[in-house]
C-alpha cells in the first residue's frame, strides 16, 4: 500500500434503546424454511439484544459517529479532504443518488472535502471502501486525510435476517491519514460472486409487488432472502471465498496466516464465528467476542470489533490485525493493519 496510509482514529455510535432478541422474534415473521447448517437459529445465535434507532435517521447515526470520531481525533474538520459513506442500506432518500456523505460534510463543517459513497459491498462495504479510499489517496496528492462513515437504520420488522443473523442499528467512522508509522493499512483484498447478487436484497420501487404492501408487516422497504439458494449456492463456497481473500491480502504484503495476531470478524452469530475459527484453526484468544452483545451491525461490525479490541487492550503495538467479512451482493473482503 503506497503512502503509508493508516487508521488515525476510529469510533462508533449506538442508539441507547435496546430490543431483546425474544421480542424481535415475537414481533417479526418467523422463518419456515430449513437451514442447512446443523444449528438452532434462535438458540445458537449468541445475541441477546440489539440497538434500535427510534427518531434518529440513518444519517443521524452517521453524523453522531463522525462527530465522536472527529472529537476523539482532534483534527480540524477543514483538514478532511475526502468523505466516503460505506453504509449498507442508504435509506433516508431514494434519489438523487443519495448517501449520507453530504450530510456528514455539512454537519461537521468539512468544507474542503469531496463527498461520495461506496455502497455495493453489503456488510463487506468497509473493505471495498478501504480499497477505494487508499487508491484515491495514493494516486492524488490532494487527498491526505479521509473520513469513512456509515450509518444503518434497519427497516421496521426487518431485524431478523434468517438464516444469517439479527441486525442492529448504529453508525461508525474511521479517519485515514497518509504517512502513518503505526496502524498502517498494508493491503486490502476483495472478491465478488455476481451470480449471487439477488440472493439477499431489498426490492427497488419498481420491483415491489402490490401484495407486499400493507397488512400486519408494512413492506415498503423489506428484506428478501432465498434460503434454498443460500443453502445450495452460498454455504458451499463461503469458507473458500474467505480463504481466497485472506490468503490474497497476505500474499500482497508477504505475510503468513500464523503471523496474524488478532482477527476482527463480524458478529453474525456465535455459531458462525465458531465455524470460521475452527475452519482456519485460529485460537480463541485471537478473537474478540465481547461485541456480540451489540448485535450484528452490518458493515459497522468491522469498526466496532476493531475499536472494542483496542479499548480492551487486545491489540498491541506491533500486532498484525486481520479484518475479514462477507456481505450480501455478494462479496468478501480482508484487510491487514500493522500496529
Amino acid at each position: 500500500m503506497n503512502a503509508n496510509i493508516g487508521i488515525f482514529e476510529a469510533n462508533y455510535y449506538l442508539p441507547p434503546t435496546k430490543k431483546a432478541l425474544s421480542q424481535v422474534f415475537e414481533d417479526e415473521e418467523k422463518p419456515t424454511e430449513a437451514f442447512a447448517a446443523n444449528v438452532d437459529f434462535e438458540k445458537d445465535i449468541g445475541i441477546e439484544a440489539l440497538h434500535v434507532a427510534k427518531n434518529e435517521t440513518a444519517a443521524d447515526l452517521c453524523i453522531n459517529a463522525a462527530k465522536l470520531t472527529m472529537a476523539k481525533s482532534g483534527i480540524d474538520p477543514k483538514e478532511i479532504d475526502l468523505i466516503i459513506d460505506f453504509t449498507s442500506i442508504p435509506e433516508d432518500y431514494v434519489a438523487p443518488t443519495w448517501s449520507a456523505a453530504g450530510q456528514v460534510q455539512k454537519a461537521i463543517g468539512a468544507t474542503r472535502a469531496f463527498a461520495t459513497a461506496v455502497n455495493t459491498g453489503g456488510c463487506a462495504s468497509y473493505q471495498t471502501t478501504l480499497k477505494v479510499a487508499c487508491s484515491l489517496m495514493s494516486a492524488n496528492d490532494r487527498y491526505n486525510t479521509a473520513l469513512l462513515v456509515a450509518g444503518d437504520k434497519t427497516p421496521e420488522f426487518n431485524h431478523n435476517y434468517f438464516p444469517i443473523t439479527v441486525v442492529s442499528d448504529g453508525g461508525s467512522a474511521v479517519i485515514l491519514k497518509k504517512n502513518m508509522t503505526k496502524r498502517r493499512i498494508l493491503g486490502v483484498e476483495v472478491a465478488t460472486v455476481g451470480r449471487l447478487h439477488d440472493m439477499w436484497f431489498i426490492p427497488g420501487i419498481h420491483n415491489r409487488k402490490p401484495e407486499d404492501i400493507g397488512g400486519k408487516y408494512p413492506r415498503w422497504l423489506h428484506v428478501c432472502g432465498d434460503v434454498q439458494r443460500f443453502n445450495k449456492e452460498l454455504i458451499p463456497i463461503n469458507l473458500f471465498m474467505f480463504r481466497k481473500v485472506m490468503l490474497g491480502v497476505l500474499k500482497q504484503v508477504g505475510k503468513k496466516m500464523e503471523e496474524v495476531s488478532f482477527f476482527v470478524y463480524p458478529t453474525f452469530s456465535a455459531w458462525d464465528l465458531k465455524a470460521f475459527r475452527e475452519a482456519f484453526r485460529v485460537p480463541p484468544e485471537k478473537f474478540s467476542t465481547e461485541n456480540m452483545h451489540h448485535g450484528h451491525l452490518q458493515e459497522t461490525d468491522m469498526v466496532v470489533g476493531y475499536v472494542d479490541a483496542l479499548n480492551a487492550g487486545r491489540i498491541k503495538d506491533g500486532d498484525l490485525v486481520m479484518l475479514a467479512t462477507n456481505g450480501a451482493g455478494f462479496s468478501w473482503g480482508a484487510s491487514l493493519v500493522q500496529h
